[in-house]
């Protein structure tokens, strides 16, 4: 949520020279193999499905003495997703292997902006930590910069018409752009239907990371102002001038909302706004007057 945890990964690497911190963390790819294995790079980003791929790449590099007896500490980022992402995408619960694999000596930080007690319960028995030897700090997440907003959607489902309001009525190329957005769905599906409402890019981890790197360029500079995509956008962007993110439907939890809305406004001299669509059937004066109906017809 734009907390600045990314500070703490590097903090390490200043008081130790030759040592190598491997952050752990979903959707960036494990680049330029050889220049990590002759310990070119004290800083190495990892995802959970490189790093636990039986005969994968680092598989290899963990074996190597050399190379493990340089490595100073894990960092699991996004830690959330461990429990969230375990359940379709299983190297992510492989990583409660990886405690046997590295050297006791070897640190875990684990980070993430929306982590329940419950969650880190999970978290805690998943990767092996010892709560003796643990110490949890919390820090509040407070963006007062944010106006939270739950919006009852009107119109079909199938036709997203909701979210018209995105880009004005009548705007062309050459207008003035719109607020900076991003709208996220729970499945993939959604946004690329959403596309033939509302003609923006879908952006999601089925897309060739060429793709995505230059898209999330465009993003930043502005010469694109929204992306229709996934929780999994959010995993390692800092884009710090987004005005609006949208949640459509409350299908999914808590926490994925929050981590969502989190990419709104990060800068704080930005006023955003958040917004969670959700169906009708959901709200006071709906039920009230379906009640009022019933009682009418008796």
């Amino acid at each position: 949520m734009g907390m600045g945890k990314t500070l703490t990964f590097w903090l390490p690497l200043l008081f130790c020279a030759t040592g190598i911190q491997i952050v752990v963390t979903p959707l960036n790819q494990l680049s330029q193999q050889n220049a990590v294995a002759n310990l070119k790079y004290r800083a190495i980003i990892v995802s959970p499905e490189q790093l636990m791929k039986p005969g994968g790449e680092f598989d290899k590099l963990l074996t190597k003495p050399e190379f493990v007896s340089h490595i100073i500490g894990f960092v699991f980022d996004e830690a959330h997703c461990i429990i969230s992402w375990g359940e379709f995408q299983p190297e992510y619960r492989e990583l409660q292997w990886l405690r046997y694999i590295v050297p006791h000596r070897v640190p875990y930080l684990v980070t993430s902006a929306t982590l329940t007690p419950e969650s880190l319960s999970e978290v805690k028995r998943l990767l092996h930590l010892c709560s003796e030897n643990l110490l949890a700090v919390h820090t509040l997440t407070n963006q007062p910069n944010l106006v939270l907003c739950v919006w009852k959607i009107k119109y079909t489902l199938s036709t997203y018409t909701d979210l018209g309001f995105l880009i004005p009525l009548g705007w062309q190329a050459g207008d003035p752009l719109p607020l900076k957005f991003l709208v996220f769905f729970d499945d993939i599906q959604d946004a690329i239907n959403t596309t033939k409402f509302l003609r923006i890019k879908w952006f999601n981890s089925d897309m060739m990371m060429e793709f995505k790197e230059v898209e999330v360029a465009t993003l930043a500079e502005g010469d694109t102002f929204g992306f229709l995509t996934t929780e999994s956008f959010g995993m390692g962007m800092d884009i710090s001038n987004i005005c609006i993110v949208v949640q459509w439907k409350a299908t999914c939890s808590l926490s994925t909302i929050w981590h969502c809305w989190g990419h709104a406004a990060q800068h704080c001299g930005l006023q955003g706004i958040v917004i969670l669509f959700c169906k009708k059937g959901y709200f006071d004066d709906v039920h009230e007057e379906k009640h009022q109906h019933q009682e009418a017809r008796k």
